[in-house]
């Protein structure tokens, strides 16, 4: 860029991207002729030229005078202003109804020369100072209202009614868009961030509590139900228990009532034995003998020898008795004319009685003898002896016993051997 004849009067020496405060870059006093090079400066900064009589005449990029013009108009100076958009960060203190308390605001500034020539006329030096001053004499007035914890009423507020006072710098040439925040003091921050630290502290606890009875409560329902399912589980074995135990009762009541009836039946059979042996026993030796022969048929020998033996016993006692009373030692004869008699017709009926294989003989002194077959005496030579009568075995002597029966087993009314059957003749049906 070609250089001016004279140097400039007020230079910031600011690049594209240098944070401005002022807008104005340079300053020019000129010449009649010093304006003498078209490409004196940036395209994108607009040159306000100013008049003798004190007008300001502003060429916005990229329009430039010509030499000529310049030169008539008798331009004296010239203003460098930057067109850019320049973006801001400003912290300011805001009353609020407590003058002990302040509000702290954080504005966000984007501001831009869209009037070079108002700007440069003016004569505002300070942009961001010019702007934040002009924000915060409209804020007051709606920050008043407010107490310093309703940061967030006082901020709506002026979002709404600071914007209805007119655009910020318009009187100054500038376009100004911009925001606040606010939050109460440091104090008041502080407490605040106390107060919310406490809050999240006991919310924290709150909920820690509160989930701690969810948790105990689902422990609790956890240990009902185990308690529950316990308890039916219990509940089942106990009556499968019971109903186990039913049925070994019902077993055993079943067992027993089979071992009573088997023993019921066992009582009938063996009364029914013993009625049965009973029966045969009363009977006499022949019936029980004849039993033992129904089971044993080998024992045939042993049977009717032992009946020969208890036969030939019971004729030697009753000859024995029959002795002893027909001696009449000891009593009166007539005391014992009754005995004598049944004791002459025992004599008499064992002397009638045949038994198979037992002899009863008398001899000549009337002694009467009992003796088996195969002990048998020879029987002495009878010699004639016309002048004997008959002896007592040859001769049938009225029974003075009438009625009289043979011992149970024993057979029938006991006769000779030689007398009559009841089928031939000559049988008169009973002894005489």
């Amino acid at each position: 860029m070609p250089p001016f004849r004279r140097p400039p009067d007020w230079d910031q020496y600011a690049v594209r991207h240098t944070p401005l405060v002022d807008p104005v870059v340079t300053v020019r006093q000129l010449t009649r002729f010093g304006f003498a090079r078209r490409a004196h400066t940036r395209i994108d900064h607009a040159l306000v030229f100013s008049t003798p009589e004190g007008a300001y005449k502003t060429f916005l990029p990229p329009l430039r005078p010509s030499r000529a013009s310049a030169a008539v108009k008798h331009y004296t100076a010239v203003y460098e202003v930057d067109m850019g958009i320049h973006p801001l960060r400003e912290e300011l203190r805001l009353p609020s109804s407590d003058d002990a308390f302040d509000f702290d605001a954080v504005v966000d500034l984007s501001w831009q020369v869209v009037d070079p020539a108002l700007f440069v006329k003016s004569g505002h030096r300070d942009v961001p100072r010019l702007l934040t001053g002009e924000l915060e004499r409209a804020s007051r007035p709606f920050s008043r209202r407010f107490a310093v914890h309703r940061s967030s009423e006082a901020e709506r507020v002026l979002l709404q009614e600071v914007p209805l006072l007119g655009p910020l710098g318009a009187k100054t040439g500038l376009t100004v868009s911009w925001t606040v925040r606010l939050h109460g003091d440091q104090g008041a921050v502080e407490h605040a961030t106390r107060m919310r630290a406490i809050d999240h502290t006991a919310t924290e606890q709150v909920h820690t509590q509160r989930r701690g009875l969810e948790h105990d409560a689902a422990a609790e329902l956890r240990a009902t139900k185990r308690a529950e399912l316990k308890t039916g589980r219990a509940t089942a074995d106990e009556q499968r228990e019971h109903e186990l135990q039913l049925l070994r009762q019902q077993r055993q009541h079943t067992e027993a009532l089979v071992r009573a009836q088997q023993s019921v039946e066992l009582q009938h059979a063996n009364a029914e034995k013993i009625a049965f042996y009973e029966k045969h026993l009363e009977q006499g030796g022949v019936h029980a003998w004849a039993l033992h022969l129904a089971d044993h048929p080998k024992d045939m020998k042993l049977v009717v020898d032992s009946l020969r033996q208890d036969q030939l016993q019971m004729l030697l006692a009753q000859l024995d008795l029959a002795g002893q009373l027909l001696s009449g030692e000891g009593a009166e004869s007539h005391e014992l004319e009754a005995p004598k008699n049944r004791a002459l017709r025992s004599v008499i009926d064992v002397l009638s009685q045949y038994l198979p294989g037992v002899a009863v003989q008398s001899s000549r002194t009337g002694r009467l003898s009992v003796a088996l077959s195969e002990d048998e005496p020879q029987a002495e030579p009878s010699t004639p002896d016309h002048g004997r009568g008959p002896t007592v075995a040859d001769q049938v002597l009225p029974s003075p016993l009438d009625g009289w029966e043979p011992p149970q087993g024993y057979g029938k009314i006991p006769v000779r051997p030689d007398a009559p059957t009841p089928d031939e003749p000559g049988h008169q049906g009973g002894a005489e």
